[in-house]
This record gives C-alpha cells, sequence and structure tokens, in this order.
C-alpha cells in the first residue's frame, strides 16, 4: 500500500512540474501532435482511395478476365483509305480458342461495339451501341431500374429489343417511361425492354462516354449493321473492322483465373503479330493494389518516425533544460529521503506524459481532418482504419520514454550535496 502512495505521489510530481509550465509543456507537445495527425491524415487519403480502387476493380468482377480488342499503334494511313478497312483485335476464332483451351469456365460471353446515332422525334443523339450475350447480365452484375435485359428468345427470334442507360432514357423521353417505346438507332427501330441503372464497369462504364449506351443482342446488331465502323470527317471517311470488341470469361476459383489469364495470353501472342488487344484480369489489379497500399503505409509510417524522432529530440531538450533548472529541487528530495530510482520515474513520467498528451490530441485531430476533406471535396475519399491509429500513438510513447531516459538518469546522478549547493 506504502508502495502505490509513493508512486502516486511521484507521478502527482511529475504532472504538477508539467503544469506549471504550462505553455512549454504545449510547445514542447506540438511536434508529437503534428507527426501523429499527419500521419494518420495520410494513411486515411491513402486507404480511402486504396478502397476506393478496389471497390471499382471488384466491380469488374475478381473472378473475370477481361480481353479487349485494342488499336494498335502505328497503324499508319491503312484506315484513311476509302477502299481498305483497318482490321485488328479479337476475332470469332481467338474466342473459338480460348473457350475450347481454357478450362475452370463457367460463362463467357462476347462484346462488339459501334458509333451510332439514336433517334426519337427531333432528338438526335450520338450513342455507343453495345452488342453482347444475354449471359452478360450475370456475368457483370448488371443493375437495371426497370425492365429487363435482353433475352435467350430475343437472340433466338432476332428481335430488336435494347436496354438503354438511364442518362438516355432522361435525353430522350425526358419524364416520359421508356419500357416499350421505340426509338432509331440508326436506320432500324428497336424497342427498349430495359433501363439500366449505369452502364456496367467492365463494359468500359466510366468517364463522359458512359452516358448515351443503347445494348442490343449480339446476334442482331451484327445482322443490321454488321462488323465495320465508319468515321467520316470532312473530305475523307475512315473504315475499322473488329469482329469481338470483348471477351469475357466468368472462372471458376482464383487459381482458375490466374491459370486462364496465362492461357489466354499465351493463345493470343502466338496468333496476334501485333498487340492490338489487352487482357484485365482484376483479381491482380486487386492484389497489386493492396501491395501499393502496403508499401504506401510503410512510407508514412517511415516519415511519422522521423517527424516523431526530431520532437523527440525537443522533448529530451526540454528535460535536460529542467534538469538543470532543478538541480536544487532534486538535490532537496534526495536529502529528504528520495532514491535516485524516484527521480528517474519522476522525469520518465513527465516525458511520457508529454508524448501521450501529444499522440492523443494527434489522434484526435487526425480522426477529425480527413471528414472534413471530405466535406470539403467530394473527390477525396478518406478512411480512418482504427487499428492503424495504436501504431503511431504506441510509437509516440515510446519515443516519450526514450527521450527521457537520459535526462533521468543524469538527475539521478547529481549529487545530493552539490545539488543542495547549486542557485
Amino acid at each position: 500500500m506504502k508502495a502505490i502512495h509513493k508512486v502516486d505521489d511521484i507521478v502527482r510530481l511529475g504532472m504538477h512540474s508539467l503544469w506549471v509550465h504550462a505553455m512549454r509543456s504545449a510547445l514542447t507537445a506540438l511536434g508529437i501532435i503534428i507527426a501523429v495527425c499527419s500521419v494518420i491524415v495520410m494513411m486515411a487519403i491513402n486507404e480511402g482511395t486504396g478502397k476506393e480502387a478496389q471497390r471499382a476493380l471488384r466491380a469488374l468482377g475478381s473472378d473475370n478476365i477481361i480481353i479487349d480488342s485494342v488499336k494498335p499503334p502505328n497503324t499508319g494511313d491503312a484506315s484513311s483509305s476509302s477502299h481498305t478497312a483497318l482490321n485488328y483485335g479479337l476475332t470469332n476464332i481467338d474466342v473459338a480458342r480460348m473457350r475450347g483451351c481454357i478450362p475452370g469456365i463457367i460463362r463467357c460471353s462476347v462484346t462488339h461495339r459501334t458509333q451510332q446515332y439514336a433517334h426519337l422525334g427531333t432528338v438526335n443523339l450520338p450513342v455507343s451501341l453495345i452488342a453482347t450475350e444475354p449471359v452478360f447480365e450475370q456475368i457483370a452484375r448488371v443493375k437495371l431500374t426497370t425492365g429487363r435485359f435482353i433475352s435467350h428468345s430475343d437472340v433466338l427470334r432476332r428481335k430488336p429489343h435494347c436496354v438503354i442507360t438511364q442518362e438516355l432514357a432522361r435525353k430522350l423521353f425526358i419524364f416520359h417511361d421508356p419500357l416499350n417505346k421505340t426509338i432509331r438507332i440508326g436506320n432500324e427501330p428497336f424497342v427498349v425492354v430495359g433501363v439500366l441503372r449505369e452502364m456496367p464497369l467492365a463494359l468500359g462504364g466510366q468517364g463522359d462516354s458512359a452516358g448515351n449506351v443503347v445494348i442490343v443482342p449480339y446476334e442482331v446488331d451484327i445482322r443490321r449493321f454488321g462488323e465495320y465502323t465508319i468515321t467520316q470527317s470532312t473530305g475523307s471517311r475512315s473504315f475499322e473492322r473488329v469482329e469481338v470488341s470483348q471477351f469475357i470469361l466468368q472462372m471458376a476459383d482464383e487459381q482458375a483465373v490466374l491459370d486462364g489469364a496465362d492461357i489466354a495470353r499465351a493463345l493470343l501472342i502466338r496468333e496476334h503479330e501485333q498487340q492490338d488487344y489487352r487482357v484485365t484480369v482484376p483479381r491482380e489489379l486487386i492484389e497489386q493494389k493492396k501491395r501499393q497500399q502496403r508499401l504506401w503505409n510503410i512510407m508514412f509510417l517511415s516519415i511519422a518516425s522521423i517527424s516523431l524522432v526530431v520532437g523527440g529530440i525537443g522533448i529530451m531538450n526540454i528535460m535536460l533544460a529542467s534538469v538543470t533548472e532543478r538541480t536544487r529541487e532534486i538535490g532537496i528530495r534526495r536529502a529528504l529521503g528520495a532514491k535516485r530510482r524516484d527521480i528517474v520515474v519522476q522525469f520518465l513520467v513527465e516525458a511520457v506524459t508529454l508524448t501521450t498528451a501529444g499522440g492523443i490530441l494527434g489522434i484526435g485531430i487526425g480522426v477529425l481532418l480527413p471528414q472534413l476533406l471530405e466535406h470539403i471535396n467530394s473527390e477525396i475519399k478518406t478512411e480512418v482504419v482504427p487499428a492503424l491509429l495504436l501504431l503511431p500513438l504506441s510509437m509516440a510513447v515510446g519515443v516519450g520514454l526514450i527521450a527521457g531516459l537520459y535526462p533521468a538518469f543524469r538527475a539521478a546522478r547529481l549529487d545530493p550535496i552539490t545539488a543542495l549547493r547549486h542557485e
């Protein structure tokens, strides 16, 4: 019981010394506050940005392999001739080969893209015409606001049915219900059977081009519009031919995704002389984002460590000055029976209290600042992970303990008689 009272007295004495020099203590703790706060804010921004990127990649389907046709670089003037067309990208033979050679496929779908115009009354809008298969609804996790997606019946009967995006529906129909209404794509009539909440990311649903989109059955598109994209400009016309714009494979498990991606790349490299395709594996990209996020967290913690060391040096300087100022006080305490370890504990309590208080205040400010940043700019995404808050706090306490050791031992080694004579 006596020992508990003794420790309590030492702690009270240390706290009293800090309170007497409140301004100096606050300025000393300021470096710790800034260091802890800055690392929490940086880690929150990194965590929020990383999670947002991972969510976008998961929307592509972490069990999917997405292969897109890409216009190769250095195509020259082949596409500017009115007599020849630029051929590139995936072919139906590529699709058949991958379907037959890649194991673990659950579902797969092909997509073909062209640029057309949508007409309704006096409204005439450029649209991206995307032809795909009914199974795409399951592969890309399509979300509809009303109606349905294209069906197998539409394909078998070659029905001119289409699904449009919500943004395009507002532009064409204003406030009217678009379901079962007819619009014209090019010169062909199509009946709207569904409205997408937003364009799936797997179809490139981001950016300015994601709004005006019409989705139709693959066979209907090829039958009515063909495989050619014609681009007209002043005095020239270009032709491009892409058989398959995109091929998506939904795989059984993670290993099937990785193995399937390797096989697809090997098949395409063998059959394509130029890089006119792109293989995207969302699972690989998610893992890459996680690795980058961990590296950034390590970097931020390293920066925080440097800041905390600088703050610790400031605390050590202040504590050394405090030992010099309180030499006579230390001598009186030693003369009254205080042991060396009591003096050590007193000065360690002061140092650790400074860094702990600074760490707690830094955490409080560091938790509030990310929310303020999100409120000011909605494009900034932040996420504060509670588990990461303990690390900078423990680092701050550790720095305080280390910074207080030398001044504490120096105070404890003072000779009581010499200390009492100090003016």
